[in-house]
């Protein structure tokens, strides 16, 4: 109890700081006004610097968990929290519900972050806060509603030109000039004349032709009559018309509770909230509902302007008159709305005196408050502050709700709560799972699962042997989970039809979630083979038209089903041989039923690949080079007869043939042949300083190694090319010759025009290419226009690689004649390859078997350019 009475205290303390314009810290310190002396902190240190002002708008209402009610922005100040904490921002909304646990629907209101700033505050105001610093500690309500805001004041933040008044606004009849106003004359008929005319420090008009006219004090409805009267008595014949061009300025002075004070020049049809604009409004310590007009020291009009606020009456906004004041007093007794109502705020009370008055400000509840417990934090001045709880339910009085209100007092500095109703969702139960309309359902009196699900509301496959409730069991509202078949209680079977409570979640289950789906498999050749699944009575025929049909390819005389026998603990499976065409054709012994896991396997076609698949590519020097297919035993210069023989360029020698067998072969053996050197060399680096007879050597065979390594990377990105040596030569001589080769599809055959040149490679002087001259077609005569070997040359290695793809070396015996080696014919296309000679040390010689394995490779790759970069 005594707790309760802390709280209760500690909240009418923190509502004394609403009306009053301070915000406190969460310690307990004071944040002052903008442009104010300091801010102290939670500890009730100072900080230095203002705080930014606090705007004055609505303050939107969201307790946590209830309906929210929103007020327009625009008309609030500073802000308060339901328990009393002060809150300044225009835009300060409650922080977010947490998220409801596992029970009743709860439904929420989501809410925006509070930002920090401050009210304006008097010197005496926050003395007053200070003294009452260490009472702000009260713990927050169980029940947190959104801060509130000082009504009104927001009117006054925005661009004061929006309200500023205006120049080219239609002057009224009953406007009177004087000195400074401008108007315009129009003059036509015996005279036609456009004045502009300006009312001077007389207050006369100077006419033209007439002389001066006495206007000032003249109302603008009977100025052109008096205009027309006194220019009547120089002019006949004439009509004239008057409009306003620019209104005079007139001084009025705006004192009290504003935030800038003093003199103000404005246009002569200034009012009330014109020239109160221009002053940027009163203070949040100025009053709205008493600002005096005065006029030679009379009172002429008081301003209440939540008129204007609350029901857009501007009777009156008067014009001011030169030398007129207006006056805005301290704000009167204020009293505070909170929670759900329609425009929760702080309000100045004028005339009200009770909750009804106030409830009326603030435009009446909203449905969602609740009137069993309506609580008033208040003041009891300078003794105690106190919280009472009101009962204002029409049905515990016996009395109307505006005569509940009536009789409940409200002072100045009460806090009103109006506390949501339960927010509880109640007297449903919610319909889940495999249905046409799950969703919330009204539960009735003796509402069953039968009555529920009748209305066709279950989907077809549902599961009918297994269905779900999930109950929450009172009092603690823990769940449990109740089971029933679906099928019984639709045939109300009292056992299973089970009677519904409130808050009961029914599960209704696909067939397919609980059950596996009977699928069968198609495979081979159709069009979208995979897994379907099994329909009741789906044989074969049906499968093959859900797999998109047979393609062309699919051997009909003989497919395959593979049927699996199963039980709990053995699996069998067996063969049963279809012919397709039958079955297509609907014969029962071949269409027959499929069972759940069948696979259909469709063969292709027997020797289809080799008699529809197979192509060669033909390039360069032919007729009609292109592909061309490949019949089973065509021969090569079938293909070469097909595509029109040869041009009249064609270089037979240098033709070259790929075939894609070879090349799988040549790569492999490649590989094979890099990993054995990249090993090799690898033992070699292992040995290298046991070996070395020196330093020198060491490091020019460690630089050796390091090299050969670099090669052997680079010949791992090398591909075999497939060629086969190929003596080609004119059509007819060939078809007998044993290159006639039977085709087997992938090959490719390039016969390139001359070339016309002789390429020189390896250790020489100049490795470059050579234009073919027949008059010295030899090794020799190229050898010496390269500039010879080199010092490290191995001049007994020296080969030729031919164009045809054949190689011709130094040591083969057959070559030897008269002259040796250098006598050895070259044609065009052939290169002349010299290699490195390796034998300046023992241990170098061990490595010539890497260097002769390397340049095999570059050789079958077609690469010999690059073994000699």
């Amino acid at each position: 109890m005594l707790r309760q009475l802390i709280t209760g205290l500690s909240l009418v303390l923190l509502s004394l700081v609403l009306f009053r314009g301070e915000a406190f810290t969460e310690g307990g310190g004071v944040v002052a006004a903008a442009g104010g002396p300091a801010v102290v902190t939670s500890g009730g240190a100072p900080m230095a610097g203002p705080v930014a002002p606090m705007g004055s708008g609505f303050g939107p209402l969201a307790p946590v968990g209830g309906a929210s009610s929103t007020a327009p922005a625009g008309m609030g100040g500073g802000s308060i929290t339901s328990s009393g904490a002060i809150i300044n921002s225009s835009s300060a909304i409650a922080p977010a519900a947490q998220q409801a646990p596992l029970g009743p629907t709860t439904a929420q209101s989501p809410a925006a972050p509070v930002a920090e700033t401050s009210l304006d505050l008097s010197v005496s105001e926050r003395a007053m806060q200070e003294a009452a610093d260490g009472s702000q500690k009260a713990k927050p309500q169980a029940t947190a509603l959104a801060p509130l805001q000082q009504f009104g004041y927001n009117f006054f933040r925005g661009d004061a030109r929006g309200f500023a008044p205006l120049t080219d606004v239609p002057v009224s009849n009953d406007y009177i000039l004087g000195t400074g106003d401008r108007i315009s004359l129009s003059i036509w008929g015996s005279v036609e004349a456009n004045l502009e005319l300006e009312v001077n420090q007389n207050g006369d008009l100077v006419v033209p032709k007439v002389g001066t006219i006495h206007v000032a004090g003249v109302s603008y409805g009977q100025l052109p009559g008096v205009l027309k009267g006194q220019i009547g008595q120089y002019l006949k014949d004439f009509h004239l018309s008057v409009t306003m061009n620019r209104l005079r300025l007139v001084k009025v002075y705006v004192v009290g509770q504003v935030k800038a004070p003093g003199d103000y020049s404005v246009p002569g049809l200034s009012t009330v909230l014109n020239v109160l604009t221009a002053a940027g409004g009163p203070t949040k310590n100025g009053s709205l509902r008493s600002i005096v007009v005065k006029r030679d020291g009379k009172v002429v009009e008081t301003v209440d302007l939540y008129d204007f606020f609350l029901k857009g009456d501007k009777s009156k906004d008067i014009r001011l008159l030169p030398g007129d004041t207006m006056y805005v007093p301290s704000i009167g007794p204020v009293a505070g709305i909170a929670g759900n109502v329609r425009r929760p705020a702080i309000y100045e009370l004028k005339h009200e005196k009770t909750l009804k008055d106030l409830l009326a400000l603030a435009d009446g509840l909203v449905p969602t408050g609740y009137l069993q417990r309506v609580q008033i934090s208040r003041v009891d001045a300078h003794e105690k502050r106190t919280v009472s709880d009101i009962n204002l339910d029409p049905k515990a009085s016996g009395k109307v709700l505006d005569g509940v209100t009536a009789s409940v007092a409200i002072k100045d500095l009460d806090v009103v709560k109006i506390f949501p109703i339960d927010a509880t969702l109640r007297g449903y139960v919610r319909l889940d799972g495999y249905v046409l309309r799950p969703g919330d359902y009204a539960l009735k009196p003796g509402m069953r699962v039968e009555t529920l699900l009748a209305q066709d509301n279950l989907l077809p496959e549902y599961y009918g042997e297994a269905a779900q409730i999930i109950r929450l069991v009172a009092p603690d509202f823990h769940p449990e989970v109740l089971y029933f078949n679906v099928k019984q209680a639709m045939a109300k079977d009292p056992k299973q039809n089970l009677e519904l409570q409130e808050f009961d979640s029914i599960k209704i289950f696909s067939r397919w979630e609980m059950e596996e789906m009977p699928q069968v498999r198609i495979s081979g050749e159709v069009q979208k083979p995979g897994v379907y699944r099994l329909f009741s009575g789906m044989r074969v025929r049906d499968l093959l038209v859900f797999a998109g049909n047979l393609k062309l390819t699919a051997f009909t005389q003989n497919a395959e089903i593979t049927r699996t026998d199963y039980t709990k603990t053995s699996v069998k499976n067996y063969s049963i041989i279809i012919n397709l065409s039958k079955a297509l054709a609907g014969d029962p012994q071949h269409n027959i039923p499929l069972e759940k896991f069948d696979e259909l396997y469709i063969r292709k076609i027997p020797n289809w690949a080799e008699e529809t698949e197979r192509y060669i590519t033909l390039k360069g020097e032919f007729v009609f080079p292109g592909v061309y297919p490949v019949y089973r035993g065509e021969r090569l210069s079938s293909v070469i007869r097909r595509a029109g023989g040869y041009t009249e360029r064609a270089y037979l020698r240098a033709a070259k043939l790929t075939r894609r067998s070879v090349q799988e072969q040549q790569q492999k053996r490649m590989d094979e042949a890099l990993q054995r050197a990249e090993k090799d060399l690898m033992q070699k680096q292992a040995t290298l300083a046991s070996v070395a007879a020196s330093k020198e050597e060491l490091e020019s065979t460690k630089a050796t190694l390091e090299a050969l390594t670099k090669t052997i990377e680079q010949m791992r990105k090398l591909k075999a090319e497939g060629r086969i040596v190929l003596n080609l030569s004119a059509l007819q001589q060939f078809e007998d010759s044993t290159y006639n080769l039977v085709l087997e599809g992938g090959e490719t055959l390039e016969v390139p025009p001359q070339p016309g040149v002789v390429h020189v490679l390896g250790n020489v002087y100049n490795q470059t290419s050579f234009v073919y001259e027949p008059e010295m077609d030899d090794v020799g005569s190229y050898l010496e226009k390269a500039g010879g070997p080199t010092s490290d040359a191995d001049a007994s290695e020296i080969y030729v690689v031919r164009a045809d793809g054949s190689v011709v070396s130094k040591k083969q015996s057959s070559i030897w004649r008269f002259g040796g080696f250098d006598t050895t014919a070259m044609l065009p296309g052939d290169t002349l390859v010299v290699p490195q000679k390796i034998e300046r040390t023992a241990w170098l010689r061990d490595i010539k078997d890497i260097t002769q394995i390397l340049s095999n490779v570059a050789l079958a790759a077609g690469s010999v350019y690059l073994w000699f970069k």
